[in-house]
């Protein structure tokens, strides 16, 4: 997540969270700054020299290095009895007593802050915009929509909520294509634009809008989606905007929907050395180095984006970290892979396959057989005919999945095949080795009954 500036007050500027483009997070976590909202009541001298005094502390402890606890808990009292004395006129102190904890990992005693404070001062957009950050992690999507627009319209010029409710309403759109939630999400990111021409987390967001109603509704807004991502990096190249690295993961998406692999990897490898962390990158470099056999860099890559918190419960990141973990011949983490992916959806029948792919194509051949007795281990080809069985039934219905329903079937047939020929060879074995047997003991009676007669001749003689 990114965060948005506001214009300077005093030393320091507010923590103000903003939800990036097409990602969940809770944020980098910046130094708390002061910031005076437009709608801010016009504060005293007293109350002035009352916040830099706290403001003087904050910037001293955040010089000895990292905030103890101790500190965040001196730092957040002292910024709130700023705000007891002088009310409010400094909304912003309060606001800044819950930044600081935020600072400390304590989201839970911002978030109560944030609460008072939206009580006390309605009006006071930043506290609606991070309790709507705070919703929108939590996965609380209709509580974030719904704080990010009282944000708005308590600060109409606050670009940072106008950024997070485009993108929350951008999600809305991706998961459930409807016009409305479109034109509302475009609406809010052309109201930042024409506030600042040079905000780059809406380039982002408008350029992400425009490439999913591409890839989802209307192949002509690729085109619009490549006119922003083009635009953007022209300003990067001037110094109108810092290189951004969802803009290049969307340029490399954009050039996969035109089947230009190459270019497209070019672009996601960019991302990455903008931002190492880029986990959407990340999954796009995965998906495309899968595609070419390169399963390490691949499994490299996922690990990378997994280690993002808002990747860990994406069926698709663990899916594919269990191909690339399956073509390193990494089975025992592959399965665990394929079977967090069910666990997170339980519907993903992809998994179910590639379970059974798992079993059928490489453990059940190398699956060591008892050496004492050479028996065939049919385990491992019956646990594969019970995944394909499960991917069947799952995917029931779905024309996407149609031929690999039709392989699973087809797979099945030929364990069940295999289990019986091996058994009938077991049979015919078992029965050529009582044979062989009977021919032995028959042999051994044959000899045994003439050395009988042998004996006797020699004792009749």
């Amino acid at each position: 997540m990114q965060r948005v500036g506001h214009p300077p007050w005093l030393a320091l500027a507010v923590v103000a969270l903003a939800v990036t483009a097409c990602k969940r997070s809770a944020g980098e976590r910046d130094s708390p700054a002061l910031t005076r909202p437009e709608s801010a009541t016009e504060p005293t001298a007293a109350a002035t020299a009352s916040f830099a005094e706290v403001a003087r502390k904050y910037a001293a402890a955040k010089a000895r290095g990292p905030l103890s606890k101790e500190d965040c808990a001196k730092l957040s009292a002292a910024f709130l009895r700023v705000f007891d004395s002088h009310r409010s006129s400094m909304a912003i102190a309060k606001f800044d007593a819950g930044a600081v904890r935020e600072e400390c990992g304590d989201k839970a005693g911002a978030e109560a802050i944030y609460r008072q404070l939206v009580r006390e001062a309605p009006s006071f957009a930043l506290a609606h915009n991070n309790l709507g950050v705070l919703h929108w992690n939590r996965g609380e999507e209709r509580e974030a929509v719904e704080a990010f627009k009282r944000a708005v319209q308590a600060e109409p010029t606050a670009t940072a909520p106008r950024n997070n409710l485009a993108a929350a309403l951008r999600e809305r759109y991706a998961a459930s294509p409807e016009q409305q939630e479109f034109v509302a999400a475009e609406d809010e990111l052309q109201s930042v634009l024409a506030l600042d021409a040079g905000n780059g987390l809406a380039f982002e967001n408008l350029a992400r809008l425009y490439y999913d109603r591409g890839r989802l509704d209307d192949k002509s807004y690729l085109l619009l989606a490549d006119l922003v991502v083009t635009q953007a990096l022209a300003k990067a190249k001037d110094g109108g905007l810092a290189e951004s690295a969802e803009i290049h993961n969307l340029r490399g998406l954009l050039f996969m929907q035109r089947d230009n692999q190459i270019d497209a990897l070019k672009a996601f490898k960019r991302a990455v050395e903008i931002d190492s962390k880029h986990a959407g990158a990340h999954m796009n470099i995965a998906l495309v180095a899968i595609r070419f056999r390169d399963y390490a860099t691949a499994e490299k890559s996922l690990q990378i984006a997994l280690a993002d918190q808002r990747r860990r419960k994406n069926a698709e990141a663990y899916l594919g970290l269990g191909v690339a973990q399956r073509g390193l011949r990494q089975y025992e983490a592959a399965e665990k892979s394929f079977k967090k992916a069910l666990q997170i959806s339980k519907t993903a029948a992809r998994a179910r396959y590639n379970l059974g792919i798992l079993y059928h194509d490489h453990i059940a051949p190398q699956t060591r057989q008892d050496t004492n007795e050479k028996k065939f281990d049919k385990r491992p080809y019956e646990t594969a005919k019970h995944w394909f069985g499960e991917f069947v039934t799952k995917s029931s219905g779905n024309t996407a999945l149609a031929s690999h329903a039709a392989d699973a079937q087809h797979r099945m047939r030929n364990i069940d095949k295999l289990v019986t020929d091996i058994a009938k060879m077991d049979a015919s074995a078992r029965e050529s080795a009582r044979i062989a047997e009977e021919e032995r003991a028959a042999a051994e009676r044959e000899k045994e009954r003439l050395r009988k007669l042998e004996d006797t001749l020699r004792s009749g003689s």
